[in-house]
């Protein structure tokens, strides 16, 4: 919808962030009970974070997950096979029916006035000042809202009066009192179709948990939030593409108009800032995000990065190439690859390697058939259709590593991509955009693999074609990102990061950290510096309609 460890304290210093408290070991090795929370990934489909989530799991077996998985629509299905550690999954459509039914009383209208009166504080805090106090008001609301959530059940409220209302009422106060146009009642009801969708979450209840971890910001971000409101549990937070910024980037594409597409960031963003500074730890798998992060408003002594990493003895070197010059691609077919600069590019190789092909490897999700049409309509148009061969998913990276010369990364967002790293451990040569934490694979000389702006056909054609065209340099380079694979990026080393991080929930020295930033210094605190476990209580109605 909104769809490692030698040096722990080393890669800590070359990264720039602060390493996890050291913990003793009883209690690293104690088992978790953990609350994994992802939103378009694992187990239904394919991809980096998929990955990331089953190497975490499969990798602690000592420790328990509930996976709680955020989809689109109820038809999904796990296509990756649980380890026996899994102890329960809850798939929850976004777009399904509400969580609970109804819970019956009597001031039933009286929570459904007071739920108004929360949508008016939120959407006052998103579109109005950007300030600390709109962070602060924005965390208010919300955790009266899963108050809420406690005695009725929010989906039923938002659906009998969901957030069209505050939505037309703060945009007035706001937006066109400094000059921008009124919002049509249509805008407003898209609008809160959207956000009220993502709102609803918060009756989601994962079971007793030591700890939830949160694969990405927003929705899935704020089952996260509300748990941890209900009990106190830590929230570990762990980003791969920026949440926030793919989201800019997904809603500039979308057929929506301004309104809406002003009105449903301006809510992500002020969530986005409320999850990074309740976070007891945010784990981002490069310092791009972390960077985020920080000017979210999240506390650097609490941003711990912990890059992907793979297993070498899985992704031996590759030892062959095939006979005719090739570029290959492995990922899901999807807008974030910017898979018409790839074929552009190809376009442009051609034209000085007349026999190149490119083979595209990976699924291509149902809402992005039409994408993929237009992705055929442009190599026929660049009369490249013969040679652009599209393979379908295959059984891992490997098979496509093998069948290129070159692995082709063209994305305009990305985290830490697998792709890249396992690239660079079987030793082939890789042409990338500069987006995300590519550059914080590489090493600044270069040597270990091609760096090119996104969204330059030509730049990333050069690219392919001097690696296509040197023999030696291709070599060399694959042999170099072999080596730094094996030094900054293996699969242990990632999770004796995570088991540290893990532990130290448990460990009393997360207690020590003071409120999170950004919110008022009046805000009651708990364990771990949460917010208090009990409900907030909520205000009352009647002194809020007369402010």
């Amino acid at each position: 919808m909104f769809s490692s460890v030698t040096g722990f304290c080393r890669s800590a210093q070359v990264h720039g962030s602060a390493a996890v408290p050291a913990v003793p070991k009883r209690i690293r090795d104690k088992p978790l009970k953990i609350a994994l929370v992802t939103e378009g990934t694992y187990p239904v489909v394919t991809g980096g974070v998929s990955t990331w989530c089953n190497q975490l799991i499969t990798g602690m077996p000592d420790h328990d997950f509930e996976i709680f998985a955020l989809t689109g629509s109820g038809a999904d299905r796990p296509v990756w096979k649980l380890p026996e550690n899994v102890r329960s999954l809850r798939i929850i459509p976004v777009w399904g029916p509400p969580a609970a039914p109804l819970r019956p009383g009597s001031r039933r209208k009286e929570w459904i006035d007071r739920t108004q009166d929360e949508l008016a504080l939120l959407w006052d805090a998103a579109l109005g000042s950007d300030d600390t106090d709109a962070v602060a008001r924005t965390d208010e609301a919300l955790r009266n809202l899963v108050a809420i959530s406690n005695r009725i059940g929010l989906a039923h409220a938002l659906a009998t009066r969901g957030s069209v209302a505050p939505i037309l009422a703060a945009w007035t106060r706001h937006l066109v009192s400094a000059g921008e146009p009124p919002m049509s009642v249509a805008d407003a009801v898209m609008a809160a179709s959207i956000v009220d969708r993502a709102l609803a979450l918060v009756d989601q209840r994962p079971a007793g948990a030591d700890v939830i971890h949160a694969s990405s910001n927003g929705p899935s971000s704020l089952v996260a939030l509300a748990h941890s409101w209900r009990h106190g549990t830590p929230i570990l937070l762990t980003e791969h593409g920026v949440y926030l910024r793919e989201r800019y980037l997904a809603l500039h594409g979308a057929n929506f108009s301004w309104p809406v597409r002003r009105a449903v960031t301006a809510f992500l963003r002020r969530l986005c800032q409320v999850v990074v500074a309740r976070a007891h730890m945010v784990l981002p798998v490069n310092q791009f995000n972390a960077r985020w992060e920080r000017r979210l408003g999240a506390r650097p002594e609490r941003i711990h990065t912990i890059p992907n990493g793979v297993d070498p003895e899985t992704f031996l070197p590759v030892t062959s190439e095939p006979e005719l010059p090739t570029i290959s691609f492995v990922g899901r077919i999807d807008p974030l690859k910017d898979l018409e600069t790839l074929i552009s590019a190809f376009a442009l190789v051609r034209q000085q390697v007349p026999t190149a092909q490119l083979r595209l490897f990976g699924p291509t999700p149902t809402e992005n058939h039409a994408y993929k049409a237009g992705l055929v309509e442009l190599a026929a148009s660049l009369g490249v259709t013969d040679a652009v061969h599209w393979e379908g998913p295959s059984k891992g990276s490997r098979p496509a590593i093998e069948a290129g010369h070159v692995v082709a990364l063209s994305s305009v967002s990305e985290g830490l991509p697998f792709t890249l790293i396992e690239s660079m451990m079987c030793g082939r040569a890789t042409v990338n955009t500069d987006v995300g934490g590519v550059a914080e694979c590489l090493d600044e000389e270069r040597t270990t693999g091609m760096l090119v702006p996104a969204r330059e056909p030509a730049a990333f054609a050069d690219a392919c074609i001097t690696l296509l065209s040197n023999d030696r340099l291709r070599a060399d380079m694959g042999a170099a990102a072999r080596r730094r694979a094996l030094a900054e990026f293996t699969l242990d080393r990632c999770l004796g990061r995570y088991r540290e991080a893990y532990a130290a929930t448990r460990d009393g020295r997360l207690s020590e950290h003071p409120p999170a930033a950004g919110l008022r210094s009046g805000t009651a605190t708990g364990a771990h510096g949460a917010p208090t476990p009990a409900v907030p209580a909520l205000r009352d109605a009647s002194q809020r309609l007369s402010a």
